[in-house]
């Protein structure tokens, strides 16, 4: 079936490149589809025939795939036959050694290092680039093969290493990820002049029951989303709908997919005063929650978010799935999360180069300290 898929790729490609001349005379010149598609089919007839080694055609064509989906959306995968339900699997389980990936110059990047992790305890950082694994680049290899990769690895109990580029790409060293055991915790607590602040690194199933498990009986709380990044969508709502009584907590659109809303149900803490922190690391299911709370009144400190939350579906069409966005998460505003990011309602700057202290947490502490109705 591969090398089928394979043999109308290539068929496609040259038709493409035979026609896509005599469409694009035909129509605006802003429309570059068609100049893209035949460009694309003659990069792949130069590399086949002027690179310096034989190409293997099964992953010249993972790549192309994987470029494309991958170009369209970070979080995107191309599956091939006998691969889906395995991705499915991933999909909802905590990433494997607590990495979670993103992409960055070309390669694999840390995106995060769960708190717990192996990758935490490797001191991974956000947006290090991940040069090698296991001696192999990862320079335009598709994530999902890494993604699988580290799971498959973590289930044998192997360790992994790894070459990291820092965040300024001026310094490599060498780290290993151990296959400890770990499991993603859904917040840690610190109770500061009476105010709870709940820390949500990650939102893995049970996590609004996590939280309602963590709350002292009374007393404002402060939930800080500055570093939530990986999670489940549905666990993002559950977590705002403890804090909300009545109304609608967000939504998503999409084209072809259609849209869906939710409806808060529980508002089990709705009596206690709320303000959430986000930043430029949010993003995913951070603006997810960032944006429910928001929409139903919880003042936001901080910065702009990221800017990405995409509702993703598989999408199956013969022998190839798609991990793809279908939807979009939309802000309070109504306007999608995607290219916009969350706004606060209290910006609160921080200097990069300062050290000590924590002004967006102190601002929201002092908000959090003033009467329910005047921090609404």
């Amino acid at each position: 079936m591969m090398k089928l898929r394979i043999t109308l790729m290539t068929l496609s490609l040259l038709i493409v490149l035979t026609f896509g001349g005599m469409l694009a005379a035909g129509r605006d010149d802003s429309e570059g589809l068609y100049r893209a598609l035949g460009n694309l089919a003659e990069v792949v007839h130069l590399i086949r025939t002027e690179y310096v080694d034989e190409l293997n055609d099964e992953a010249l064509s993972l790549s192309l795939d994987a470029g494309i989906v991958e170009s369209v959306d970070r979080w995107a995968a191309v599956l091939p036959a006998g691969l889906a339900d395995t991705y499915r699997e991933l999909v909802g389980a905590p990433p494997a050694y607590g990495l979670v990936l993103g992409a960055r110059l070309g390669s694999a990047a840390v995106r995060q290092a769960i708190p717990g992790s192996p990758a935490a305890a490797a001191a991974l950082e956000a947006w290090e680039v991940i040069e090698r694994v296991d001696g192999v680049n990862t320079r335009g290899r598709p994530l999902w093969q890494l993604r699988l990769e580290l799971r498959d690895k973590e289930a044998a109990g192997s360790p992994v290493e790894m070459t990291v580029v820092d965040r300024r790409v001026d310094q490599r060293r060498e780290v290993v990820l151990q296959p400890t055991p770990w499991a993603p915790a859904a917040g840690s607590l610190q109770v500061v002049d009476g105010t709870a602040v709940i820390r949500l690194d990650s939102l893995p199933a049970g996590a609004a029951d996590r939280i309602r498990e963590l709350l002292p009986a009374g007393g404002p709380v402060v939930l800080d989303l500055r570093n939530l990044v990986w999670g489940v969508e549905e666990h993002a709502i559950a977590v705002a709908d403890l804090f909300v009584e009545e109304g609608t907590l967000g939504g998503w659109s999409g084209r072809k997919a259609g849209a869906q809303t939710f409806a808060a149900t529980a508002g089990a803490l709705a009596d206690r005063t709320l303000v959430a922190i986000i930043g430029p690391e949010t993003e995913g299911v951070g603006e997810i929650l960032a944006a429910a709370l928001q929409r139903t009144g919880t003042p936001l400190v901080g910065g702009r978010t990221v800017g990405h939350a995409p509702h993703m579906q598989f999408v199956e069409e013969g022998d190839l799935t798609l991990w793809l966005p279908v939807g979009k998460w939309q802000r309070a505003d109504g306007e999608p999360i995607n290219g916009n990011g969350v706004e606060p309602d209290e910006v609160v700057e921080v200097d990069g180069e300062a050290e000590g202290g924590d002004p967006v947490l102190d601002r929201a502490l002092e908000l959090a300290a003033q009467p329910l109705e005047q921090a609404a």
